[in-house]
């Protein structure tokens, strides 16, 4: 592969995360035929183009779309971002803070991270855990919606029942705790707004319009990079042997600090709490266990 072509297809994928030979229920957009094209028919500088993708951070997928369920045919190539320590200096997360922060306060960034880390690992619970969804079944992101009132609905409910239970001990549990039980339904659902905002701006959700509330669908990127980066970025969803639940601050805590729990708390699970509606009656005490991992029985732990 050419250095020009490198950096044409480079530039449109940075742009767009995806590009299809044969794109469905869309139109093509400007440059992707020229870029499928070099794609598919360069196939021997692959190992150039990911070299130059690895050294900043970046990787490509590629996947056959009907066997990801997105296309009668073709291919579809994923740019996706990797978590790892070489990451290109304009890869810079920290945008998406400054739009989930109430610009009217002098809100704290630490206090963003931490709205941002808890409705993150919420916004995954949609997407896996509730649809018994496998980390790696990537061509299910189809059926990955949540909207603003399912995330405002779920975290106030979360959070009530954090204020029932008390003040943590660990100081850094405290801390999440404080933050998130000082808050109000308003606060909440603003939060829940702007995370979603940015979120669509990064990517990483879809508007999905249609009767009623505006609903929101994980991207096909988005899937891609969780399979990539579930240690990273969802190991809260993976169970330990020890199959006990974790408290919403203490995976916070981890997700921060980017330690999975069982080496973060190793006197407790790893396993993201049970959200409301996740109550296990008697019939289904048995298959319990499956569905402290994320429910899928693909994914390895």
């Amino acid at each position: 592969m050419t250095p020009e072509n490198i950096g044409r297809a480079f530039s449109y994928l940075f742009a767009h995360r995806i590009c299809s030979t044969h794109p469905e229920g869309r139109r093509r957009r400007d440059g992707e035929g020229l870029v499928a094209e070099i794609l598919t028919r360069e196939i021997s500088g692959y190992q150039d183009f990911e070299a130059f993708l690895n050294v900043q951070g970046f990787t490509l997928r590629v996947y056959e779309q009907g066997a990801i369920g997105i296309a009668g045919r073709g291919q579809v190539f994923v740019l996706a971002r990797r978590c790892t320590d070489e990451q290109a200096p304009y890869v810079d997360a920290s945008w998406v803070f400054e739009r989930m922060r109430d610009r009217r306060s002098t809100e704290p960034l630490d206090n963003v991270v931490i709205w941002a880390a808890q409705l993150w690992a919420m916004m995954q619970w949609f997407f896996y855990t509730r649809n018994d969804r496998g980390i790696d079944a990537v061509g299910r992101f189809k059926e990955a919606f949540v909207n603003v009132s399912q995330l405002t609905r779920e975290l106030e409910e979360q959070i009530e029942k954090m204020r029932q239970r008390g003040t943590p001990t660990d100081e850094r549990g405290r801390t999440v705790w404080e933050v998130l039980t000082n808050s109000t339904a308003a606060s909440i659902e603003a939060k829940a707004r702007r995370f979603v905002a940015a979120m669509e701006e990064a990517m990483l959700l879809e508007r999905v319009e249609g009767e009623g509330e505006v609903q929101y669908r994980q991207t096909l990127n988005a899937a891609v990079e969780m399979s990539l980066n579930f240690e990273r970025q969802a190991f809260y969803l993976i169970a330990s042997t020890s199959q006990q639940s974790i408290f919403p601050e203490d995976a916070v805590v981890s997700m921060i600090e980017g330690i999975p729990v069982e080496s973060n708390m190793a006197a407790q699970g790893t396993v993201i709490t049970n959200f409301p509606d996740e109550g296990l009656g008697e019939d289904d005490q048995e298959s319990a266990a499956h569905r402290f991992v994320n429910g899928g029985r693909d994914v390895s732990y």
